[in-house]
């Protein structure tokens, strides 16, 4: 009989530990995902990071140059950023920064992504479009950044920004694909003066 009551006393001993161990497991469980998330994305504008964008290009890359997928890197400078800090201050260059993550993500699909990977430097990645496809998104969301509207301290600020894209290859490395996404968006600069 006591053998019978110090098994139960060990039992609910032994439960209550399973609960206060279940009850710490989900708290560190929600703590890492906070974690991972403060790690892989933008503060600014809650975007995927540099560090992410990279992760998630380099399997794009592999997935592409194994099964024939077709994806397509660009990246996007804003126009004039400096001008509106200075200008207007910082806190209106963030405005324009978030609102134009927000146009960014708004506009692509579930397969793409978007990244902030810079000061005033974003990325795209749009899977399974032509050269047509894509430079028909490039000039939707140029329209959309001039009717984006945005006031800061009852001033409307315009902004637009370069794009650029390359297509990856047989045999690209992330910096090689990078580099030429980076060059076409410079070469478009000088297109629009």
């Amino acid at each position: 009989m006591l053998d019978e009551v110090i098994n139960r006393n060990e039992d609910k001993e032994r439960c209550n530990h399973c609960a206060a161990l279940q009850v710490e497991n989900l708290r560190l469980s929600k703590e890492l995902a906070e974690m991972e998330k403060r790690a892989n994305h933008d503060v600014l504008t809650g975007l995927p990071n540099r560090r992410f964008f990279i992760e998630s290009l380099e399997k794009r890359i592999m997935r592409c140059q194994r099964y024939g997928d077709n994806t397509a890197l660009l990246f996007l400078d804003v126009d004039d950023l400096k001008r509106v800090n200075d200008s207007h201050g910082h806190a209106a260059g963030d405005l324009l920064l978030v609102r134009l993550g927000k146009i960014l993500k708004d506009n692509i699909r579930a397969c793409d992504m978007v990244a902030r990977i810079g000061g005033d430097e974003f990325a795209l990645l749009l899977d399974n479009l032509d050269a047509d496809q894509v430079e028909n998104k490039i000039l939707a969301l140029m329209d959309r950044f001039k009717s984006a509207n945005l006031e800061h301290a009852g001033q409307a600020l315009q902004f637009g920004a370069a794009i650029g894209y390359s297509f990856v290859g047989p045999t690209d490395t992330v910096s090689a694909l990078m580099s030429r996404a980076d060059e076409a968006m410079y070469n478009s600069k000088g297109d629009d003066n």
